[in-house]
């Protein structure tokens, strides 16, 4: 099976501007601060997280920033499988100390693009909550324009809530049809308690009339304006866009 940026190059064109048009929302979602992390959580297991962080990152490597994407899913880590690869170092490595974060990255086959492993760890809370994490990642930061964290379902782990408070921006992403509304509810409700700058939405597997392509579609409250009958996702779980200071 091919990897990933494989999958991506060889894609119908509804996925690749699909991909593209977040980006270009994510870029342009804040004039006076530049995103330069990016959280990317589901609400549930199973929507796709893993596969929209592994297109978004492939997609800003495109426009020639040097893009990091680090697997912190540390109870179901996909990224190395989706890039086929399996570095000898990872997250673990780097925040037990055993390897500087320069020797844990990986570059992929796509030019400006890297990645960092992790294992499955008993206890990633207190990993990447820890001061140790902090300053790793504020590390790396120095060395990326761009930095994608892949993190664990916020509503079955806290993981991300954790990491999303760090970054400059959250994607959460929604499969129709499968997502409740209940629980993408809550879910932005843990965003907003731990102050995280929520993004938008990615809708994953949406089909676009007619068309057979399987692609993600990102909604921004402010970006698209939809008529009264027509709630957007951002509507329907109760999301309210925060003033910035």
């Amino acid at each position: 099976m091919s990897n990933i940026i494989e999958q991506y190059r060889t894609s119908k064109s509804g996925l690749q501007d699909a991909i593209r048009r977040l980006r270009t929302n994510i870029q342009f979602s804040s004039v006076d601060k530049p995103v330069q992390s990016i959280v990317v959580t589901s609400v549930m297991p199973h929507e796709g997280k893993s596969s929209v962080s592994s297109y978004l990152a492939i997609a800003m490597a495109e426009t020639g920033k040097k893009t990091l994407i680090i697997d912190c899913d540390c109870r179901r880590p996909m990224i190395a499988s989706y890039f086929k690869q399996r570095p000898p170092y990872g997250l673990t490595e780097i925040i037990a100390g055993e390897v500087l974060p320069e020797h844990a990255v990986s570059q992929t086959e796509q030019e400006n693009l890297f990645f960092i492993d992790t294992k499955t760890l008993a206890n990633p809370v207190e990993v990447l909550g820890s001061k140790r994490f902090a300053d790793v990642f504020a590390r790396l930061k120095q060395s990326f324009d761009m930095i994608i964290l892949d993190t664990p379902p916020l509503c079955s782990f806290i993981e991300a809530a954790l990491l999303a408070r760090e970054a400059d921006g959250t994607v959460l992403v929604i499969r129709p049809g499968a997502t409740e509304i209940a629980a993408a509810k809550e879910a932005v409700a843990q965003l907003e308690k731990a102050e995280a700058r929520l993004l938008g939405v990615a809708l994953n597997g949406v089909k676009e009339s007619g068309t057979h392509y399987y692609y993600s579609r990102y909604y921004s409250d402010g970006l698209r304006k939809r008529r009264k009958k027509r709630l957007t996702l951002f509507e329907r779980i109760g999301f309210k866009k925060k003033k910035r200071k």
